[in-house]
């Protein structure tokens, strides 16, 4: 491969990862409703007081350094990751059987009907929710401090 080919390739395989990406950035309260597909990745980026509902599969979601942010997530192909981020709800619809990370984050609740998941985390303290209906029937807290170091625990409740 010459030089010419591979910068093109590297090019074109940077524009396709772009094209599927989809930046919800700054937005300051109310509610969005988004229709996605399992080819997209959605990037919540500095966001307060919103709640996202996601219809549809998408790839992965990502949270960053967001404040009471609700997501509501229909489905996911390979996670979602929050970072940095607090007093934030994730809704899960479908049994997430796909990995979550969440690190240097206060105050996050994942709540779904069931779950079959590895969680990663780090400097978190997090509520993992099963509930129906708006009913809480099982729930664990997880405050593992902000100096403590990967965790691994897989959920199945």
């Amino acid at each position: 491969m010459s030089e010419e080919e591979f910068y093109n390739n590297l090019v074109n395989n940077y524009e396709k990862a772009n094209k599927n990406k989809i930046y919800i950035e700054g937005v300051r309260g109310g509610n969005m409703n988004m229709k996605v597909n399992e080819n997209q990745s959605i990037y919540v980026w500095k966001c307060k007081n919103l709640v996202l509902t996601l219809d549809g599969k998408c790839n992965h979601v990502f949270l960053y350094k967001s404040e009471k942010v609700t997501l509501r997530i229909e489905n996911c192909v390979s996670g979602i990751t929050c970072m940095g981020s607090k007093d934030c709800g994730i809704l899960i619809t479908v049994i997430p059987e796909y990995n979550i990370e969440i690190s240097n984050s206060d105050k996050i609740d994942i709540r779904s009907a069931f779950f079959s998941t590895p969680i990663m985390f780090k400097g978190v303290d997090m509520n993992v929710i099963k509930s129906m209906n708006c009913e809480v029937s099982e729930y664990y807290n997880v405050n593992d401090g902000m100096l403590g170091y990967w965790n691994l625990k897989f959920f199945n409740f």
